[in-house]
C-alpha cells in the first residue's frame, strides 16, 4: 500500500515518514515544486510535486493512494501576507479533500492543533469541550479552527477524515519554527539561560515528537472517522518545565523573569520592525497573549480508543538533551 503524506519534510512529517517506512509502508511525499527535501532526500520514498492551490495537481499526486496524512500548513508566528494563513490552511485543505474524494482516497488524517479548543481553565481540556474564549489569539489559530469547519461536508460525501490535535511538540528533528520548544532547550543548554514570561505559572502541554507521529499512525489504523483526537503529553507550568530541564541536564540556569507588560512592549517593537524593516519578529503581541493563558489538555480519549501512550516529559527531555549534545549543536559538549 502506498501512503501519501503532505508536509513530510517538516518537523513532525519527517518523523512520521520514518516510522511509516520502518513499518513496511511505501510512502509518497507530496511536496511543493522546487522544495528541498533535506534529510528526507535519503529516504526510500517517492516524491511528487503538487500545489495546495491546484486541485488537479493534487489529484495526480494522490493517484493510487488509499490513505493520506495531511500535515502541510502555514504555521508561522507572523506573516507580511496575513491572507496566507487562510489560503494555505483552509483553502489548501479544501483542495486536498476534494482531490482525495475525486481520486478515491479512503481515509485522511488531518493534523490540526490543540489551540483551536482555546485556553483551559480549572481542568485539562478534552475533545468534547467547547471553546470558551473568543476571538482567536492568532491568525494561525483562527485558520486551523476554520479549516475544521469544512470537514463535515466531506464526511457526508463519503470521505473518512480524522482530526489530530497535537499540543506543543518537541524532540529530535528539524530545528525550525515548528520545533520552537527544542530550540528553547538548545538555547538553555548553550547559554544556561531561561527566559520566563510573567512568573512562569501558566500551564502548557508538551508532547514528544515520536509520540505524535505514532499517534497519527494509530489514528489511521484504529481511529473513528469524523472524530478528533488530542495528541498530548504532560501538563506543566513554564517554571516547572525549566525545573525539570535543570534536573535532566544537570545545568543550573540563570532565570530572567519578563513581566507581561514588558513582553507586550517588546512585541509591539518587534511587530513594528517586521512591518517597516522586514525583520522577522522574535515575538508578536498575539503570541504574548497566547502564552499568558493556560493550555492544559487530556489525551484520555486517544489512550482509550487508540492505545496512545506518550512518554513522560522527563524521559522526553532526557532524549532531547542527549540528541542535541550528540549532534554538537552550538558547540555543546556532554
Amino acid at each position: 500500500m502506498t501512503i501519501a503524506v503532505t508536509g513530510g519534510t517538516g518537523f513532525i512529517g519527517q518523523v512520521l515518514v520514518q516510522q511509516l517506512l520502518q513499518n513496511g509502508y511505501k510512502v509518497r511525499l507530496i511536496i511543493r515544486k522546487n522544495n528541498k527535501l533535506g534529510p528526507t532526500a535519503s529516504f526510500p520514498v517517492e516524491a511528487v510535486a503538487a500545489s495546495l492551490h491546484d486541485k488537479d495537481s493534487l489529484s495526480q499526486a494522490l493517484s493510487g493512494c488509499s490513505q493520506l496524512y495531511h500535515l502541510a500548513a502555514y504555521a508561522r508566528s507572523w506573516s507580511s501576507a496575513p491572507d496566507l494563513f487562510k489560503k494555505i490552511n483552509v483553502e489548501g485543505l479544501k483542495n486536498v479533500l476534494e482531490a482525495a474524494l475525486e481520486i478515491g482516497v479512503k481515509r485522511v488524517v488531518y493534523v490540526s492543533s490543540s489551540v483551536v479548543l482555546g485556553p483551559s481553565s480549572e481542568k485539562p481540556l478534552k475533545e468534547s469541550n467547547n471553546r470558551n474564549k473568543k476571538p482567536y489569539f492568532t491568525l494561525y489559530e483562527e485558520s486551523k479552527a476554520l479549516s475544521e469547519k469544512i470537514i463535515p461536508d466531506y464526511l457526508k460525501r463519503g470521505l473518512e477524515v480524522l482530526i489530530a490535535r497535537p499540543t506543543r511538540v518537541y524532540g529530535p528533528g528539524k530545528l525550525n519554527e515548528a520545533n520552537s520548544v527544542t530550540r528553547i532547550i538548545r538555547a538553555f543548554l548553550r547559554w544556561r539561560l531561561a527566559l520566563i514570561l510573567n512568573r512562569g505559572q501558566e500551564i502548557g502541554n508538551y508532547v514528544y515528537v515520536e509520540d505524535v507521529a505514532r499517534g497519527l499512525r494509530q489514528m489511521m489504523e484504529k481511529g473513528k472517522s469524523g472524530e478528533d483526537y488530542i495528541l498530548a503529553g504532560e501538563n506543566i507550568s513554564l517554571k516547572g518545565f525549566y525545573d525539570l530541564l535543570e534536573e535532566v541536564s544537570g545545568i543550573k540556569a540563570f532565570r530572567i523573569y519578563v513581566p507581561a507588560r514588558t513582553a507586550r512592549k517588546l512585541a509591539r517593537l518587534e511587530t513594528w520592525k517586521a512591518k517597516h524593516l522586514r525583520l522577522y519578529p522574535l515575538i508578536t503581541e498575539d503570541w504574548v497573549e497566547t502564552f499568558l493563558q493556560n493550555w492544559a489538555f487530556s489525551h484520555e480519549k486517544a489512550a482509550q480508543e487508540l492505545g496512545y501512550q506518550p512518554l513522560s516529559l522527563k524521559k522526553g527531555l532526557e532524549l532531547t538533551c542527549r540528541w542535541l549534545r550528540g549532534k554538537n549543536y552550538d558547540q555543546l559538549s556532554w
